[in-house]
């Protein structure tokens, strides 16, 4: 009398009906998941496992009004399940390429990191045109932290930031490779574009913490005249850098 495929497959749906609440009760503490997405997932399983339910019992209760809630219940189930597939892929794809993004951002600065100005520095230099890599260093981060306290080497830090942003604005691209060392790709072809920019930041940064002898030292190279691997154009920057990081030592 009882079919043992259809009894199978009823037992398949119901188990996955409750995985997919077990899953949404997951979901809901680990992330911010739209809510109706589930609903109209839970809403599709639930209708299929009727429709199967209903299948099931057939051969003991078969009248015209189950058969057609069967299908009924098959049909706005299936359509119900595909749109909560669309939009779980949809969400999927969202929080994919968030963790993507962060993946690629300094969590101090919100600037990118190494791998972000790497990923830029490839797209941009496969445009042949020139363009240049400025290395940005501050001055006297280890006295700050020292005698101040590491929240005002932060502030050091941070402020820097947001003042090479503002001077950069949308002419390139600002990452934070290290403790309190900065990577400017800056899409100038004009030399005294880029002193004025070095110059601007120089006197913003100087003023952080004023009469404290803070400051940052900068250096830049030319793509591709000065090398066309970031490697090589940021260790020509670095040598620059330095060679204005003594220069203001003696000045001092």
């Amino acid at each position: 009398m009882w079919d043992i495929e259809k009894i199978i497959v009823f037992l398949f749906v119901v188990i996955f009906l409750f995985y997919m609440i077990r899953l949404s009760l997951f979901t809901r503490q680990k992330w911010q998941l739209k809510t109706y997405t589930f609903r109209i997932l839970f809403m599709g399983l639930l209708l299929i496992t009727t429709a199967t339910f209903l299948d099931m019992i057939s051969p003991v209760i078969s009248t015209k009004f189950t058969y057609i809630l069967m299908r009924a219940c098959f049909t706005l189930g299936a359509i119900f399940y595909i749109i909560g597939v669309i939009l779980w892929s949809n969400y999927t794809k969202e929080v994919i390429e968030k963790f993507e993004e962060l993946a690629l951002k300094d969590s101090m600065t919100s600037l990118l990191n190494r791998k972000g100005m790497e990923k830029i520095y490839n797209t941009i230099s496969k445009g042949n045109s020139p363009f240049y890599v400025v290395i940005c260093d501050l001055d006297e981060m280890k006295k700050i932290n020292d005698k101040y306290g590491h929240l005002q080497g932060d502030k050091y830090i941070t402020s820097t930031a947001k003042i090479i942003v503002d001077a950069i604005g949308e002419k390139g691209y600002i990452g934070r490779i290290g403790g309190d060392e900065f990577v400017i790709i800056l899409e100038y072809e004009d030399i005294e574009k880029v002193e004025e920019t070095v110059i601007e930041i120089k006197q913003s940064v100087h003023e952080i913490f004023p009469g404290k002898n803070t400051g940052i030292s900068l250096g830049y190279s030319l793509f591709p005249d000065d090398g066309k691997t970031l490697e090589d154009l940021i260790k020509i920057a670095d040598e620059r850098m330095y060679n204005d990081k003594q220069t203001r030592k003696k000045r001092v």
